[in-house]
């Protein structure tokens, strides 16, 4: 198949400058959020919290991926089996995260 682009790898320009500052900002904003995650975490020191911080640095990770795609560090393929990859791990996160939590809440309200 040639000339074949798989999925949106060839519709931008990596060096486009919306592209970096959509990147810029997720990244800033992912690692704000992140640093307020981990500051949750080490007061609550709860594994839901533990494992929100964890889903959180693989939103960021995500970010990463792209940054380092750009300088030209990772293949289009290894950006996307990155990529997806993280967005697998973020939402089995996510999902072990209300899991937990709701696990304990019926344990708590079984005890009272």
């Amino acid at each position: 198949m040639a000339g074949f682009v798989p999925l949106h790898s060839g519709f931008i320009d990596p060096w486009s400058l919306p592209l970096l500052a959509v990147i810029t900002i997720a990244a800033a904003g992912t690692a704000v959020l992140l640093g307020l995650a981990i500051g949750a975490f080490v007061q609550r020191q709860s594994r839901p919290y533990l494992l929100v911080v964890a889903a959180i640095a693989a939103l960021f990770g995500r970010s990463a991926v792209a940054g380092i795609t750009i300088v030209g560090l990772f293949s289009q393929a290894e950006h996307h089996l990155l990529e997806h990859g993280l967005d697998v791990i973020l939402v089995a996160l996510v999902i072990a995260a209300v899991y937990h939590s709701r696990t304990i809440s019926n344990e708590t309200n079984l005890d009272t």
